[in-house]
């Protein structure tokens, strides 16, 4: 283990002798790391603790005749560090990204990263974004109860039994004050400042959440690559959003999943980390009348298309 006087001897950078603990290099390639038991986790929480004590006792001894040498406290607190990113690992606190925005394309090592929905989001935009836009004269969503087209005019189709049938007009998407048809979603901003903005102004109605705004968006629009990246930015800027993690939805697909919590219900959205696609848009309530009752909203393919049928 290389030592304090090692270190300015050689050079070695801060960043490089704060690594040099046991299990560092293991930890940075691991990937993601799965939750230790019960029993391990209150293990490694036993040691960190002592860990600490022990760096305490030594900190406080500073000044006095029998001090441990410089070097021996830095070894010591190398290795609490290394306890420290264990635990931290092993709680689900960091991850180490291996896809996505985070090392596409670059063949780089990603940097240890927060696992929070602000950080996952944000990296999605920048899926969302690298995403190839197209264009065609009707909005094609394949779900677990049929194909649904929408027209540029906002007429609505659905096809069963081989059958298409007008069903009517599609209602505009909202954002905050705004009703939105297919020609406002190509005029609307892609700034995810405006788009925060917009979603945290009081909507018509206003039983509509701003994360149900930008959900029934990414989900259900036809909006472009970059509209979908600010979306993405803007959810990311809301309070309260809360990345549950790797799910499957109800058709075993798995995906990334972020929720949102109110008053009365909770809306949830899995994400495709390789697309940004929506996989899967949920809608519980936990309280009132209809408490416990859940919708799905399953995309199984979306995208343009010239014709029905």
């Amino acid at each position: 283990m290389t030592t304090y006087d090692d270190t300015e001897a050689n050079g070695m950078n801060e960043r490089g002798a704060l690594l040099d603990f046991p299990g560092a290099d293991e930890l940075a390639t691991a990937g993601h790391v799965e939750p230790l038991s019960e029993r391990a986790l209150a293990r490694v929480l036993a040691e960190v603790e002592a860990a600490v004590a022990t760096e305490g006792v030594a900190g406080a001894k500073v000044g006095v005749a029998t001090v441990t040498p410089i070097r021996r406290q830095f070894g010591r607190r190398r290795a609490l560090i290394g306890l420290l990113t264990t635990a931290a690992v092993a709680t689900g606190v960091v991850t180490y990204a291996n896809s996505g925005a985070t090392s596409a394309g670059t063949g780089t090592h990603s940097e240890a990263r927060v696992n929070t929905a602000s950080v996952f989001l944000d990296d999605i935009s920048t899926v969302a974004a690298s995403q190839s836009a197209s264009s065609g004269k009707y909005w094609k969503m394949r779900t677990t109860v049929g194909d649904e087209y929408i027209s540029q005019s906002m007429d609505e189709y659905v096809v069963s039994g081989g059958k298409a049938a007008k069903k009517g007009q599609h209602p505009d998407w909202q954002l905050g004050p705004k009703d939105l048809d297919w020609n406002g979603l190509d005029q609307l901003t892609t700034d995810p400042a405006k788009l925060l903005a917009l979603l945290q102004t009081p909507p018509r109605p206003k039983s509509i959440s701003p994360f149900d705004q930008a959900a029934s968006l990414l989900t259900e629009s036809p909006a472009g690559p970059k509209l979908r990246a600010g979306l993405f930015k803007a959810m990311a800027g809301l309070k309260g959003v809360k990345l549950v993690g790797q799910v499957k939805d109800s058709t075993g697909r798995g995906g990334t999943a972020v929720e949102f919590a109110e008053a009365k219900s909770v809306g949830r959205v899995i994400v495709d980390t390789k697309t940004s696609a929506i996989l899967e848009y949920t809608f519980t309530w936990t309280a009132g009348p209809s408490k416990g009752k859940v919708t799905h909203h399953t995309v199984l393919s979306a995208g343009f298309t010239d014709k029905i049928g």
